[in-house]
């Protein structure tokens, strides 16, 4: 009989590691089945010993050890791994079984039986010119900050560089359809060594390219998010973060991993190197390499360059004082649409909201609309119905629908005025310009899956003189140039106070120049427009000079280390359970405040913030009476928002 030490891969279980018993040989890496909470679930096996050795501790035991029979696989993922885990939990506040059925495919620990390794021997020296072993592998962190081009000409070098040295690659990416480009771009010439691993796959799919990609004695280049980074490949000599920027690499569901941070702690735990790239680097990121944490793999890039004749345009005065209308478009910005429609060319539209119009306020009392759920501004929709059109008020926090035909809640007031520029408004100011113009549009509204949206974007591609109108959503299917491309209203993400806003909107419009060819147009209504005209010009470096001084004045990451811990339920409730975690976490200081859309009354929102000087964090003593906090609190260990 053997006593096996076991990590339960489950998100709702605070202990790192159960004890069972079992009559069956198994060696530490397996997976095994497990009974927990009167159901069954997975569990790795990190320890393995034989019962008659541990006589001793096993009388002293004040629980029963249950047994186990269902051994699915053995050598299952390698002991690094397990270990990053390990430092990724506790970076995360969070369990290692947590961490485990974030980074592990529920349908590969579904289809383990199948899917065991055979572990190889430790990676041999390399042999110098003069005939002496050197061992050339070390950790490292470099970065790659360039156009999308160069940089990747620049990963198809370095993977074949790895190749020649007998070395693995793992290319990771935050979203499948960002994963397909690469796979085109960087397989030329290896594509019998090359692997494509995403959720979207089929079960039958992920679990045979996992197969392949575990047997495959030749290196192998794996274009995978970071959900198959537990894949065991001990040949691996390098791990490619590409677009470092993107925010989708934060997990919105427990336990809050970054893919970004886990990356980095896989990578030193390997003892390899990871590739940071992106067009723009987080400011957090390039304020590491000023300060010598990092290396730049080449020169970064602060200077992008276009061929694309750039404009901005300022909407503030009304352009026709007689009639004092608010106008959508600019003058040059209609030219644009008239003539690319008549050349045959592309044309994209940005708009940072959906809907006809974003907010709706009472013009007699100033109250404005919102969700009577959670108290979300809500979003004035148009909708057909087969005799007559009609409005609506939807809510994009918690889905609510309603008639828009209402009055003002505070005053009675009919007098509701929207307000704002969405895309649906977008595209009736498109029809009323251009006739039998050849509109697409890409949002979460019109769109909501991933095939709708890659069979959207074939169709702008395919048929000349279209016009796409889209939001964020629609930039990450766009995978091939274009001639015209606009921004028409980006100036409500001005309003989000989010720490990271600024950079999030400098993205978007580096991504824009990038994508255009012939014209581009940004259009604004913000006094200042510094921002606009570092994206118009591409100048990166004076963008970086400005964020990270804000951020130094204000004490914003990479300065400070937040820690954001949330609770919902009844108001009363939580806020008096929140009172009670301030005065447990003391002496670290938390300061307690309504989320920015708290919800309602019954399902109300509240954070606490600790905020870390840089480098504090893991505070062992902080970790404990974090993990210690009941399920009910959600903890996010350098949130992206503290919204």
């Amino acid at each position: 009989m053997r006593i096996v030490t076991v990590i339960p891969i489950s998100k709702g279980i605070n202990k790192d590691t159960l004890t069972y018993f079992t009559q069956k040989d198994v060696t530490a890496g397996s997976i095994v089945s497990i009974p927990l909470r009167k159901k069954m679930a997975f569990g790795l096996v990190v320890d393995s010993k034989i019962a008659q050795e541990m006589k001793s501790e096993l009388k002293t035991l004040t629980f029963n050890i249950k047994k186990i029979d269902n051994i699915e696989t053995r050598s299952f993922v390698l002991g690094s791994f397990i270990e990053s885990a390990q430092k990724i939990a506790d970076y995360n506040a969070s369990s290692v079984g947590a961490v485990l059925s974030a980074l592990i495919p529920k349908t590969i620990l579904e289809g383990s039986k199948n899917l065991s390794y055979t572990p190889k021997p430790a990676r041999p020296p390399e042999e110098g010119a003069g005939g002496e072993k050197l061992n050339r592998v070390f950790y490292e962190t470099v970065l790659l900050q360039s156009d999308d081009d160069e940089r990747y000409a620049t990963y198809r070098g370095l993977i074949r560089e790895e190749f020649a040295k007998n070395r693995s690659v793992f290319f990771c990416l935050p979203g499948a359809e960002d994963l397909l480009n690469a796979k085109s771009t960087l397989e030329k010439g290896i594509e019998k060594y090359t692997y494509l691993l995403h959720s979207s796959l089929s079960k039958k799919e992920i679990i045979s390219v996992w197969q392949k990609v575990i047997s495959d004695p030749h290196p192998v280049l794996i274009i995978a998010t970071g959900l198959f980074l537990s894949l065991p490949r001990n040949d691996l000599g390098t791990i490619i973060l590409e677009k470092e920027s993107s925010r989708a690499y934060k997990m919105q569901t427990r336990p809050f991993i970054d893919i970004r941070t886990a990356v980095e702690m896989i990578a030193k735990q390997l003892n390899i190197r990871l590739v940071l790239g992106d067009m723009l680097l987080r400011t957090e990121t390039l304020w590491e390499e000023k300060n010598g944490v990092y290396t730049a793999l080449l020169p970064l890039k602060f200077r992008s360059l276009s061929t694309a004749d750039c404009e901005l345009l300022d909407m503030r005065a009304p352009q026709d004082m007689k009639k004092k209308e608010f106008k959508i478009f600019d003058e040059k910005l209609k030219k644009l649409i008239c003539e690319a429609k008549e050349n045959n060319e592309h044309t994209f539209l940005f708009c940072g909201r959906k809907g006809l119009y974003p907010q709706t306020v009472c013009s007699d009392c100033g109250t404005v609309v919102v969700c009577k759920n959670c108290n979300t501004p809500v979003v004035l929709y148009s909708k057909k119905n087969s005799s007559q059109n009609k409005n609506l008020f939807v809510c994009h926090h918690c889905g609510e629908r309603r008639d828009a035909e209402e009055l003002c809640v505070h005053c009675k007031g009919w007098r509701l005025n929207p307000l704002g520029i969405g895309v649906d408004r977008v595209v009736e100011e498109v029809n009323s310009i251009v006739k039998d113009a050849n509109i697409i549009v890409i949002d979460k509204e019109h769109i909501s899956t991933h095939k709708q949206a890659v069979k959207a974007r074939d169709l702008f591609y395919k048929t000349p003189g279209s016009i796409m109108v889209g939001t964020e959503m629609a930039l990450t299917y766009l995978n091939d140039k274009i001639e015209n491309a606009a921004v028409v209203s980006l100036d409500s993400y001005f309003s989000i106070p989010d720490f990271q806003i600024n950079e999030k909107i400098f993205h978007i419009l580096l991504t824009l120049r990038a994508l255009s060819q012939k014209r581009l147009i940004f259009q604004t209504r913000q006094e200042n427009a510094k921002m606009f005209d570092y994206a118009l010009r591409g100048n990166l470096i004076d963008f970086y000079r400005d964020e990270i001084e804000e951020r130094k004045s204000i004490g914003y990451p990479p300065f400070t280390t937040y820690i954001k811990i949330t609770i919902e339920g009844e108001r009363d409730a939580i806020k008096k359970i929140m009172s009670e975690t301030i005065e447990f976490m003391k002496p670290y200081d938390v300061s307690m405040f309504d989320a920015f859309n708290p919800g309602s009354k019954s399902k109300y929102t509240i954070h606490g913030l600790i905020s870390l000087p840089k480098g504090k964090w893991v505070d062992r003593v902080l970790l404990d009476k974090l993990r210690s906090l009941p399920q009910q609190f959600m903890i996010r260990i350098d949130p992206i928002t503290l919204l």
